[in-house]
């Protein structure tokens, strides 16, 4: 970006400030310690143009919208398309989750989301013993089309972007059952789901019915989020991630899919944690690691397929129990660097999270959140508002340099689906690095190993409020939730065919047992009333693998 007499001359400049630092430094106590990012990048306390000398503007950085997207992958930023408030909901039943969905549009949420009870949606029945304490517990309990009919009960699926966060095909198969009664043409069905992109046929085969058959839903998904949040750096994040999406694309592309065909519905849902301008950074490097790789190396020529689109979740593992409204300023510091990054969508974790699941008091203070940022601060009037800063412009070069370096080394070993025990290694190594570091007070967490209250005027404030107001302070779990869902389990069962079903469900095995796409007699069975659970069922006999605990199954990783 500089001459090469600028760049010299800068350079003793620098060396001279840099000197003059480390004298000043030397005389204060623990100043000249050295300072590492979250990830364990080591940094420095001043970056200047010489540190990110190597940097073409028009090569590495460019414009918004422009290859390779460093800086958005529209030219207009928020500016055109305002930044998505998508609060993850799942509370309880299918009425209670959708009365929830209904409260959060009226506060300003624009788009919607739930989780299931089990996160994947592969468990055992409600009445099925094994499950008797987890139903509701943790999210939404869907069992049957009904409960999913009577979750998207007066939602307009054509308005509102709804992203399913489950893995399982049987929830696909409710999303399309409900559009088509709704007359919506599967052509033009928007929305979005969890189908983690992974070596098992269940996965490939919602990836292949939907290039095919509904082109614009985002069926494609890599939750690094999860990932990060289980231990891996910001780097890893970003090679995780795209080394995964890779694997994917060999695997459609084996089944005679083109790349254009289908990479412009593969999705990301990442994290935004405590290193705000890492995180920052990180959102920009992975924009232009997912460009050059799908151009360079898989020659894709449609421009939305180089786009690279996010779901962000703000970090959980340092919101605390201790000090519990510390974790609203933790929660905005972190939505901050995900807006300053440019993801398109995010949902920010509310304040109780570490105690109980949101309310509707805590999540609608998250919702507020993100509506103070874009209306109120000017951070989204501005197109990448940290572009050109040299610390954030060094991370990012940093971050995409080692990214690459990573999905190099998972690719000779013949991809992310082989190279998936050493992944899974490699997280582990770091979430204990992580985990050592909170440990022995190298990292610091404020209320848990640094300025600790004995008594917590916070804790002590939140049960008072608790106690005294009209409204639910702190979520607690209603059992009965339990029975109000086998009785909708039980009407189900009672109303339908079993004749028909049961031709239905064999043909469906049949399908799974001899290879073919699932989707079509999956669609067709759980129209006959079949159940998550028999599905789980069907998937444990034709893989021939016993069901374990309340989750029956999930066919082996089987692909090449």
């Amino acid at each position: 970006m500089c001459n090469e007499d600028v760049l010299k001359e800068l350079k003793i400049l620098q060396e001279k400030y840099e000197e003059e630092l480390r004298r000043i430094l030397s005389k204060i106590p623990d100043a000249e310690k050295e300072y590492v990012t979250f990830s364990g990048l080591t940094v420095k306390p001043l970056y200047t143009p010489y540190d990110i000398a190597k940097t073409d503007f028009l090569q590495d950085i460019s414009f918004p919208g422009q290859y390779p997207y460093t800086r958005s992958v529209f030219p207009a930023g928020y500016l055109s398309r305002r930044l998505n408030i998508r609060q993850v909901t799942g509370v309880g039943t299918a009425e209670e989750t959708n009365k929830r969905w209904k409260f959060l549009l009226s506060h300003g949420a624009s788009a919607l989301s739930f989780v299931k009870d089990d996160g994947s949606g592969a468990r055992a029945d409600s009445d099925d013993e094994r499950v008797k304490g987890l139903v509701g517990r943790c999210g939404v309990v869907l069992d049957t089309l009904y409960d999913y009919e009577t979750l998207f009960d007066g939602i307009d699926m054509t308005k509102y972007p709804v992203h399913m966060i489950t893995s399982t095909a049987y929830a696909l198969a409710c999303y399309l059952i409900i559009a088509e009664k709704r007359g919506i043409d599967f052509k033009k069905l928007r929305g979005s789901m969890s189908n983690w992109m992974r070596p098992e046929n269940e996965c490939i085969d919602m990836l292949e019915y939907c290039t095919r058959n509904v082109p614009l839903f985002n069926i494609g998904y890599l939750d690094m989020r999860n990932v990060r949040e289980g231990g891996c750096t910001a780097a890893q994040e970003i090679a995780f991630g795209v080394a995964t999406a890779m694997a994917g694309s060999d695997a459609l592309i084996a089944k005679g899919i083109g790349i254009d065909d289908f990479l412009h519905r593969v999705t990301w849902f990442i994290n935004s944690g405590p290193d705000f301008f890492e995180e920052a950074a990180k959102f920009r490097a992975l924009r232009r690691v997912w460009a050059r790789i799908f151009r360079e190396r898989y020659n894709a020529k449609n421009p939305s397929s180089l786009l690279c689109r996010m779901h962000c979740q703000t970090f959980a593992p340092t919101l605390t129990k201790q000090q519990p409204f510390n974790n609203l300023i933790r929660s905005t510091i972190y939505a901050l660097a995900a807006i300053m990054g440019g993801v398109q969508s995010l949902h920010v974790n509310s304040f109780d999270e570490a105690l109980a699941i949101p309310t509707e008091f805590s999540a609608l203070l998250s919702v507020r959140t993100q509506q103070i940022i874009d209306l109120e601060t000017g951070v989204t009037d501005v197109i990448d508002p940290l572009g050109g800063s040299y610390y954030v412009e060094w991370l990012t070069n940093k971050l995409e340099e080692e990214a690459i370096s990573i999905i190099d080394t998972i690719q000779s070993m013949g991809g992310a689906f082989k190279a998936w025990d050493w992944m899974c290694n490699e997280i582990r190594k770091a979430a204990m690095r992580s985990q050592e570091e909170l440990d022995t007070g190298k990292r610091l967490l404020v209320g848990v190993n640094t300025l600790v209250d004995e008594d917590d005027i916070q804790t002590r404030a939140l049960k008072v409020l608790d106690e005294h107001a009209d409204f639910e302070c702190i979520s607690e779990y209603d059992p009965a939730v339990l029975d109000r869902q086998i009785a909708r389990l039980n009407k189900v069962k009672k109303e339908r065919d079993e004749v028909k079903l049961k031709r239905a469900m064999n043909v469906l095995l049949e399908v799974l047992r001899a290879g073919e796409n699932m989707m079509p007699p999956l669609i067709e069975a759980v129209k006959c009333g079949m159940t998550q659970g028999e599905f789980a069922g069907l998937k444990s006999e034709a893989y021939n693998q016993a069901g374990e605990g309340p989750y029956l199954c999930s066919p082996p990783m089987t692909l090449a």
